[in-house]
């Protein structure tokens, strides 16, 4: 796994922005998340690696499936239309090593995607369960 993707995926553990954000987002009651949903949207425009960073640990620190859903079928799916193609590598290296973001992947819809990286998630999406 290269350098990058290891640093956005353990980023919680020593950025307590990046923590405090993600146990807030997970703790939010359903109707509380738009300042926390705008926040990460503006940070998959300006600041890609800081929303990455954010989700991954969301991922990480909840079991919650519908959480976990939220994620993927909501800001997970907008930063790979939006910057997908740029991170494919790192979403790959990852995926390798760890269920969970496979198994995140799995709730993705393809969206705004480009057809290539649509077609990757797809792969690694097959692979969520094996």
């Amino acid at each position: 796994m290269d350098s990058k993707a290891a640093n956005l995926w353990s980023a919680w553990h020593s950025s307590p922005e990046i923590r405090d954000f993600a146990q807030a987002w997970i703790a939010k009651p359903a109707d509380g998340w738009a300042e926390a949903d705008e926040q990460l949207s503006g940070w998959i425009h300006q600041d890609p690696d800081r929303a990455l960073s954010a989700m991954f640990a969301i991922m990480q620190l909840t079991d919650d499936k519908k959480i976990l859903g939220g994620l993927a079928a909501g800001r997970l799916e907008d930063f790979l239309g939006v910057q997908g193609e740029s991170y494919l590598d790192i979403f790959h290296s990852l995926a390798l090593q760890h269920q969970k973001l496979r198994e995140v992947l799995d709730g993705v819809w393809q969206g705004a995607m480009p057809k290539r990286v649509w077609h990757k998630i797809e792969i690694l999406k097959q692979s969520a369960f094996s």
